[in-house]
């Protein structure tokens, strides 16, 4: 396997790991909240948006837009 790849795969397993509480989270967002957003690494939505883990759903994309059909239909049934 490649050096990324190792380095990936034990990161997630320390995750999985760690996951505690998490684990108790609800699946709908606790702050009922969707944020779309471009799918560019440099950008952490978590970071610029204040956001904790299940806080809401984030959807990334190129350029981070919606057609006008989707936009009016909710991200999750749940929100």
């Amino acid at each position: 396997m490649s050096e990324i790849l190792n380095e990936v795969l034990a990161a997630n397993k320390e995750y999985a790991e760690n996951f505690g509480d998490k684990k108790d989270l609800a699946l709908p967002p606790a702050r009922k909240f969707a944020i779309l957003t471009c799918m560019d690494a440099r950008l952490d939505p978590a970071k610029y948006a204040g956001l904790a883990e299940g806080d809401a759903h984030v959807i990334r994309n190129a350029g981070g837009r919606a057609s006008d059909e989707r936009a009016d239909r909710p991200a999750s049934p749940r929100l």
